[in-house]
C-alpha cells in the first residue's frame, strides 16, 4: 500500500493524468487537462494517442474533434486531416467543425490557381456544410462565411456576373428565413446589398422574403427570451445527481427542453413535416452533446427517433444508446432500454453483455466501499478470541452489516460517520445488484426459457450480499411458468438467509396469499412475526441499556438503535395488517385476536389506526376522513392548477403600448375569454398583428433612401377598421 504513494510521486504530471484517467476513463476536467499538457508538450505520436482515446469515449465532442484536426492541418498532415473528418464528420453537427471543413477544402483548393474548378469544389463544400449544420441558431458565421466567399469572387464576364448575384441572393433567402442570434444584422447587411446593387429593384426582392423572415425573427426574440442567454452550448461534464452541480444540470436540461418544445410548435410555419422533425433532432443532438452525464436525454432521443420510424431507425437508436452508455455506464435507464431492444431484435446475447457490463461497474463499486470499510475497522483492535473468519456464513443475512455495539466505542465520531455513510452506500449497491440480475433472470426467462433463468439464477446467488428480491423474483418466474412447488421452494430457501428481513417477510407473505392456502399463511405468520419480535425485543433490550449522555458517539449509537427498532416496528405492523386483511375474509375473532396481541406488544400506538385500515380499499380509509378528520392526500385529488391561458410568447417594443397589453398570436377570429373594454379601446386587433410582424422603424422613410415608403405604412394604418379613438 506504501509503494503506491511513491511511485505517483515520481511521475510527471502527464503521467499522473494518463494514470488518474486508467481509473476514472470519464472524467472530462482530467482529459481536458491532459489535452492541454500533450499538446503543449507537442510529442506527435502522444498528442494523436490522447486524442484517439478521448475521442473514443467522447466521441460527439466538437470541440475536441476542431483542436485534434487543427493540430494535423498546422503540421500539413492531409491525409490524416481527410482521415479524421471521414470519422465526425457525418456524427458530430458542429458550427465550428463544419467552418473549419469548410477552410481545409478552401486552402487545398485554391480559386485563384484552380479557377472555376476549385470554386465549384468549395461552393460544394459551403452547401453540404450548410445542409447539415446551417438550422443551428449559432449558424451565423458559416453562413456570413458563405457569402464573404461568393462576395470576394471577381468574374470576367457579364454572365459570371449575373451569376454571382443570383448564387449570393439564393444564399441570403436561405440564410434569412432561419433563426440566427444575428439574424437583423444580417438583415441590414442584405438590404443594403440590395440596395446598391440596384435601388429600383431592391424593394421587390426584399419583400419576397420579407414575410419570413419576420417570422424568423419573431422566433429568435422568443427563443432569446426563453433562453434568457443562460443555454451552455459545451459540454457539461456533471449528471443530474452530481451533489454540488446537480442544480445546474437540472436548469440546463429544462431550457433544451424548453427549445425542443419550441422546435414542436412550429412557430416558424415549417410545411413539410420532414423539415420540421429535422430542427428538432437537431436540439435533441445538440442536447445530448452538451449533456453527456443526463441518460434521459439520450433515452427521449431514442425514443424520438423509433417514434418517427421504428423499424428503420431501430440500428440508430441501438447504435446512439450503446455510446450512451459508455458515458453512463451505471444507467438504468439507458441499460435496461438497450437490453429490451436487443431482446427485441431476438439478440439474447447482447442483452445479457449489457445487464452484466452494467453489474461490473456495481459489483467494482461495491468492493471498493467494502475495502474503505475494512480500512476503517482495521483501526480497531479485535478480540484476541474472535476467529478472522467468523462471518463467512452463507445463511447470514446481515454478513454486511456493522455491529455497531462492537465497533462504536472504539471510534472516533467522523470515523462512526463515515462508517455509516459507507454502509448506505453498501446496502445501495446491494439492491442495485440485485436488481440488475433479477431482471437479467427475467429477462432470459423471456428469451430462452426457464432453464436460461434458473441458470442465472444460481450464479447470483453464490454472490454473498446478493439481496431477498433475487429469490423472490425467481419465484415469481417459476409460478408463472407453472411450477408452484418450485417457487415455494426457493421462498423456503430464502427463508434460512432472509428470515428476519421485513421487506422478505412482506413479499413473502404477498405470495402465499396468492395461493390462498390459510394454515400455510397462519403457520408463516407466526414464524415471521416471531422473528421479527424477537428481532425488536433485542434491539430494545440494547437501547434501554445505553447510557443517556452528551458523548456524541453514544447519542450516535442511540440514533442507529432507534432508528433500527422504528424499521423492526413498522415492519412488523405491516406483515400484521396485511395478515389481518386477509384473516378477515375468514376468521373475525382471529382478526380481534390479532389486533389485541398488537396492542399488547405496542401499547403506545392508536388502536384505531390498526382497526380502521381493515376497513379501507386502497388508500380510502372513510374513518379517518369522515370519523377522525384526519384523511391521508391522495395526490389524484389533488387541485388542478390551470395556468391562465395567454397566447404572448415574446415582448414586443411597440410605441404608447403599455407592457402588459396581451398580444394576440394568431390573427385569425378564435373563441376566447373577452378582453376587458378599456384595453379593446385602446387598440384594435388588426392594427396590433400588423405592427408585430412590421420591420423596425428604420426602414421606413423617403423611398429614395429606405427600404419601405413610410407614408405608405401611415396610409394603411389610417384606413384600418378599429384604430384608436
Amino acid at each position: 500500500m506504501s509503494d503506491v504513494p511513491k511511485r505517483k510521486v515520481n511521475l510527471d504530471v502527464i503521467g499522473q493524468l494518463e494514470e488518474d484517467l486508467e481509473e476514472s476513463p470519464l472524467d472530462y476536467a482530467r482529459w481536458t487537462k491532459l489535452i492541454k499538457q500533450v499538446v503543449n508538450k507537442d510529442k506527435e505520436e502522444q498528442v494523436r494517442r490522447v486524442f484517439e482515446k478521448y475521442l473514443s469515449i467522447f466521441k460527439h465532442d466538437g470541440a475536441q474533434w476542431c483542436g485534434y484536426i487543427s493540430y494535423e492541418m498546422n503540421r500539413g498532415e492531409f491525409q490524416k486531416v481527410e482521415t479524421l473528418f471521414g470519422q465526425c464528420i457525418n456524427l458530430v453537427d458542429d458550427v465550428e467543425l463544419y467552418r473549419l471543413y469548410v477552410s481545409y477544402v478552401r486552402r487545398t483548393n485554391d480559386v485563384i490557381t484552380g479557377g472555376e474548378k476549385a470554386r465549384g469544389v468549395v461552393i460544394k463544400a459551403f452547401e453540404f456544410a450548410v445542409n447539415k449544420v446551417g438550422i443551428d441558431i449559432a449558424s451565423g458565421p458559416l453562413w456570413n462565411d458563405y457569402l464573404d466567399f461568393l462576395k470576394s469572387w471577381t468574374p470576367t464576364a457579364s454572365w459570371e456576373q449575373q451569376q454571382k448575384v443570383d448564387l449570393i441572393r439564393k444564399v441570403y433567402k436561405r440564410f434569412l428565413v432561419i433563426p440566427t442570434e444575428k439574424i437583423e444584422q444580417a438583415w441590414s447587411v442584405y438590404t443594403k446589398w440590395e440596395s446598391d446593387l440596384n435601388a429600383s429593384a431592391a424593394s421587390k426582392f426584399i419583400a419576397a422574403i420579407s414575410a419570413e423572415f419576420m417570422e424568423a425573427r419573431s422566433w429568435n426574440t422568443e427563443w432569446q427570451n426563453m433562453t434568457q442567454k443562460s443555454l451552455r452550448r459545451s459540454i457539461i461534464p456533471f449528471s443530474i445527481t452530481d451533489s454540488q452541480y446537480g442544480h445546474l444540470v437540472r436548469s440546463q436540461l429544462d431550457l433544451w427542453y424548453k427549445w425542443i418544445e419550441l422546435e414542436r410548435k412550429n412557430n416558424l410555419a415549417i410545411k413539410e413535416e420532414s423539415l420540421l422533425q429535422a430542427r428538432i433532432e437537431y436540439v435533441f443532438k445538440q442536447a445530448v452533446k452538451c449533456l453527456p452525464f443526463v441518460p434521459e436525454i439520450w433515452f427521449k432521443l431514442g425514443r424520438f427517433w423509433s417514434a418517427s420510424n421504428e423499424d428503420a431507425n431501430a440500428n440508430k437508436v441501438m447504435t446512439l444508446l450503446k455510446e450512451g452508455l459508455v458515458l453512463n455506464p451505471r444507467s438504468f435507464l439507458i441499460g435496461f432500454e438497450l437490453a429490451e431492444l436487443y431482446e427485441k431484435d431476438g439478440n439474447f446475447g447482447e442483452t445479457k453483455s449489457v445487464f452484466e457490463g452494467i453489474i461490473d461497474h456495481f459489483v467494482k463499486d461495491y468492493s471498493s466501499v467494502t475495502e474503505k470499510i475494512n480500512s476503517i475497522l482495521d483501526t480497531i483492535n479485535k478480540p484476541k478470541n474472535q476467529p478472522e473468519n467468523s462471518k463467512n456464513n452463507e445463511d447470514d443475512e446481515n454478513e454486511d452489516e456493522i455491529d455497531y455495539n462492537q465497533v462504536f466505542n472504539q471510534l472516533s465520531e467522523p470515523q462512526v460517520l463515515e462508517l455509516q455513510k459507507l454502509q448506505r452506500q453498501l446496502e445501495e449497491l446491494n439492491k442495485c445488484i440485485t436488481l440488475l440480475y433479477s431482471k437479467l433472470m427475467l429477462s432470459a426467462k423471456r428469451a430462452n426459457g426457464i432453464t436460461e433463468a434458473r441458470s442465472i439464477f444460481k450464479q447470483a446467488r453464490k454472490i454473498s450480499y446478493i439481496g431477498y428480491g433475487l429469490y423472490v423474483e425467481n419465484a415469481m418466474i417459476e409460478y408463472y411458468s407453472d411450477n408452484k412447488s418450485t417457487a415455494i421452494k426457493i421462498l423456503r430457501l430464502a427463508m434460512k438467509k432472509f428470515g428476519q428481513n421485513g421487506e422478505f417477510l412482506l413479499a413473502y407473505l404477498d405470495y402465499l396469499i396468492t395461493l390462498n392456502d390459510f394454515e400455510s399463511i397462519k403457520t408463516f405468520f407466526e414464524q415471521a412475526r416471531t422473528n421479527l419480535l424477537k428481532d425488536y425485543n433485542t434491539e430494545k433490550e440494547d437501547l434501554d441499556g445505553m447510557a443517556n449522555n452528551s458523548n456524541s458517539v453514544e447519542k450516535l449509537k442511540r440514533e442507529a438503535k432507534i432508528r433500527s427498532l422504528r424499521k423492526c416496528k413498522w415492519y412488523l405492523r405491516k406483515l400484521t395488517e396485511k395478515f389481518a386483511r386477509y384473516a378477515a375474509n375468514n376468521d373475525l375473532q382471529m382478526v380481534m385476536s390479532l389486533e389485541a396481541r398488537y396492542s399488547q406488544y405496542f401499547p403506545e400506538d392508536d388502536p384505531i389506526e390498526f382497526f380502521s385500515d381493515r376497513y379501507s380499499i386502497g388508500s380510502m380509509n372513510l374513518i379517518e376522513k369522515y370519523d377522525l378528520g384526519t384523511a391521508r392526500k391522495n395526490e389524484l385529488d389533488s387541485p388542478v392548477e390551470i395556468q391562465p391561458h395567454s397566447p404572448k410568447r415574446r415582448k414586443v417594443q411597440l410605441p404608447n403600448i403599455p407592457k402588459d397589453f396581451p398580444a394576440i398570436a394568431n390573427p385569425e377570429p378564435q373563441m376566447s375569454t373577452p378582453e376587458p373594454q378599456a384595453q379593446k379601446s385602446f387598440v384594435g386587433n388588426n392594427i396590433y398583428n400588423l405592427l408585430r410582424v412590421l420591420p423596425s422603424a428604420s426602414y421606413f422613410g423617403p423611398p429614395s433612401e429606405h427600404v419601405f415608403d413610410g407614408s405608405k405604412i401611415v396610409e394603411l394604418l389610417a384606413n384600418l377598421p378599429d384604430k384608436p379613438n
